[in-house]
């Protein structure tokens, strides 16, 4: 590293999440900050649009919060985000536990020897899946015996937490538990 670099780093403040519980207040806060967009992709579906979350620092401090008392002593040793909104969570969470952020692509965004899983995606509930989707890691993101938490933004059909559930698995590792901001009700997810 450069002398440069060196002393950037070191006036740098340090990133720390706090790892507490949340007040009543604060969870308000959070739940207004999500805004509700009805037929949205499709007629019937109210998507739960979080944008309103990452412009409140409050909010999204609070919600990065939540994730890393819950998972800071679990064993967690890696932190996949799902691309791209899984990103903004996972990213902070793995910097707060102090472990290797991992992300999962979509095809063809790596610019490494990649390894991936193809998956169905669901319509929900009782419907048929109507198409496919793939996810991609470099090949050597996660080490072997690696115990991994996946962050998403939100769970709709659970299609996307399932396919990437599958690669973690596919290349030794250990799926501790699959985190979401939201879920979006009548999916089945």
């Amino acid at each position: 590293m450069s002398f440069a670099a060196a002393e950037v780093l070191a006036r740098a403040p340090s990133f720390r999440v706090r790892s507490r519980q949340i007040t009543e207040n604060e969870k308000e806060r959070v739940v207004e900050c999500v805004r509700i967009v009805p037929d949205f992709p499709k007629p019937g579906i109210a998507f739960k649009d979080l944008s309103l979350v990452l412009g409140d620092p409050l909010a999204y401090q609070l919600c990065i919060d939540v994730f890393v008392k819950r998972y800071a002593s679990k064993g967690i040793t890696a932190v996949v985000g799902i691309e791209c909104n899984g990103f903004v969570f996972a990213a902070p969470v793995a910097l707060a536990l102090d472990v290797p952020f991992v992300p999962f692509r979509k095809p063809g965004k790596l610019p490494c020897k990649s390894i991936g899983v193809d998956f169905k995606l669901g319509a929900g509930i009782g419907a048929p899946a109507f198409g496919a989707d793939r996810l991609e890691m470099h090949e050597d993101a996660l080490r072997k015996g690696a115990k991994v938490l996946i962050i998403d933004d939100m769970l709709g059909t659970g299609a996307t937490l399932r396919g990437a559930c599958e690669l973690v698995v596919k290349v030794g590792g250990e799926v501790v538990e699959c985190a979401c901001c939201v879920a979006m009700s009548g999916l089945g997810g």
